[in-house]
């Protein structure tokens, strides 16, 4: 029989130190852990709503929402001085630019002032110039090319004829049209204002524009020839109805005529028409 001898202070278990025990939220999440651990994936955790407690006056919520209008009607105050002053400055900056071209076109202005004084006596002369230009125009309007009139009628005279005289008569100017200056080009008016031409015709009924009349007289070898001088005057688009009159035979052969033609606008010289043109061409450029 084996007797063993135990000692008292080594059988003696140390005791175990007591763990504080979580409180509140931890407790509660501390055991819904384990509950979860327990049950699995399914379980569900509960968590209490917190409860919320006011201290706050109301008055002082309205305070913070007087404070906050103030900030937002200040910022507005701001932002709209801003944009006034931006305007301010751009209108400022337009009336000065406006000024300083105000001042640019016055002087450029007073510039041609000085000019126009300076040419004064030149627009005195070219006003005479004009002046001049409307007389010469006005008394050269119903102007007849008489050494065509006359080389015309050269030509249209047969080698066996010959023309003893010759006479001119243009037609009478138009009433209200005797001053020079007041008779002017008529582009619908071909006779220019010259009428009551009485130069015969071989049809009174069928009468023509003419200008003036051209009377003549002269000798012939023969009829044929003075029938020849006719047609010839007839064929020229300066004359106008040619018309012989007179046939009288002498001696021999010769044969005395005498007769009229007229003449038509184609006989003005035209020469002065354009004459306004030429001399105010440089004027106008």
């Amino acid at each position: 029989m084996t007797t063993t001898a135990t000692d008292p202070t080594a059988a003696a278990e140390p005791e175990p130190t007591p763990q504080p025990q979580p409180s509140g939220r931890r407790a509660a999440r501390g055991k819904g852990a384990k509950s979860a651990k327990r049950g699995g994936r399914g379980a569900k955790v509960t968590r209490p709503g917190a409860a919320t407690v006011n201290l706050l006056s109301p008055w002082v919520f309205e305070e913070l929402r007087v404070h906050q209008l103030r900030r937002r009607f200040l910022f507005g105050l701001v932002v709209l001085l801003t944009v006034v002053a931006l305007a301010w400055v751009a209108l400022r900056f337009n009336l000065y630019r406006a000024n300083e071209d105000l001042r640019g076109e016055e002087a450029v202005a007073t510039g041609l002032t000085n000019q126009l004084r300076e040419l004064a006596p030149v627009r005195g002369y070219v006003d005479g110039v004009e002046r001049r230009i409307v007389t010469v125009t006005g008394a050269t309007y119903d102007d007849v090319a008489f050494s065509r009139v006359l080389t015309s009628l050269a030509v249209a005279t047969p080698p066996t004829a010959s023309l003893a005289s010759i006479s001119v008569e243009l037609a009478a100017a138009e009433v209200g049209s005797s001053e020079p200056g007041s008779r002017r080009p008529a582009a619908d008016d071909p006779a220019r204002g010259l009428v009551g031409s009485t130069c015969p015709g071989p049809d009174p009924f069928e009468t023509k524009v003419v200008v003036g009349c051209v009377t003549f007289s002269g000798a012939a070898a023969s009829r044929d020839a003075v029938s020849g001088f006719v047609v010839a005057l007839g064929a020229d688009k300066l004359f106008v109805e040619p018309f012989v009159d007179t046939t009288t035979t002498g001696e021999g052969d010769t044969v005395t005529f005498s007769g009229s033609v007229g003449l038509s606008p184609l006989a003005f010289s035209g020469r002065y028409d354009a004459l306004d043109r030429e001399l105010t061409k440089g004027a106008t450029k």
